[in-house]
């Protein structure tokens, strides 16, 4: 007798799915991803979720670009949203990200990544007071030197003063500056002012947008505070992740 032998054929179902974000938000608990594909470091500081690294994405969060503006007069007379490179260069990128006008900062196209926002008045300063120096202040120098990069190769210098950040609070802040008008000090390398999400009082009936400062002009005149900004002024930008 003949044997029927039957072949069973099992299909394979094969999960391709990853545990990686699809295109923005959380990669897990300590990194953020854009639009871009840049990943970010996430450290817990003062009770939330901040990015350790400023943000250098060049595309909205709906995939819209944005644009890049070198030129420091069109700069000034931009009324819609921009980057450019850091002190004008772009080996900067690396470690000091980009600078944003508060045009894309506010955008509803969405600057910050899916999972994430840009930081308020009130996150800066519950940062800032969490370790004893609320804004505006000039807090000890063991306190100021804790928001810097402990990066050896960038310390903070202006004229004959140079600063070596210790990073202890893990906030990892570079000297990015600010790029106001093509003949105003852009803090570069002493200096950095972020943007947040907030709108504060300015002068007259004009409002401007709330924009910390660290700035390091001598070991006397250490200051987190606040910089009286503009809407065309380009800042470094942080994000909490949500």
């Amino acid at each position: 007798m003949k044997k029927l032998i039957l072949l069973l054929f099992i299909p394979l179902v094969f999960n391709c799915s990853s545990d990686s974000s699809d295109d923005t938000g959380s990669l897990d608990n300590t990194q953020l991803i854009d639009i871009d594909q840049n990943i970010y470091p996430v450290l817990e500081i003062a009770d939330e979720f901040w990015t350790t690294q400023n943000l250098k994405t060049k595309t909205y969060r709906d995939g819209t670009p944005i644009p890049y503006v070198e030129d420091p007069i069109e700069w000034e007379n931009l009324t819609t949203g921009a980057w450019r490179y850091v002190n004008n260069d772009s080996s900067t990128e690396e470690k000091y990200g980009l600078l944003y006008n508060f045009y894309a900062v506010n955008n509803p196209k969405g600057l910050a990544p899916e999972g994430s926002r840009i930081p308020s008045y009130a996150d800066f300063l519950h940062l800032t007071s969490y370790y004893g120096a609320p804004i505006t202040s000039y807090p000890e120098e063991e306190i100021f030197l804790s928001f810097l990069t402990d990066d050896p190769e960038i310390p903070w210098n202006r004229d004959e003063f140079s600063f070596q950040g210790t990073n202890s609070t893990g906030f990892n802040l570079y000297p990015s500056g600010v790029q106001r008008s093509s003949d105003s000090s852009t803090l570069f390398g002493y200096g950095a002012v972020l943007y947040s999400s907030s709108i504060t009082d300015g002068p007259g009936a004009q409002d401007y947008p709330f924009t910390p400062r660290f700035t390091a002009s001598s070991p006397s005149n250490l200051v987190i505070g606040e910089f009286q900004g503009n809407y065309y002024y380009g800042c470094a930008v942080r994000l909490i992740k949500e």
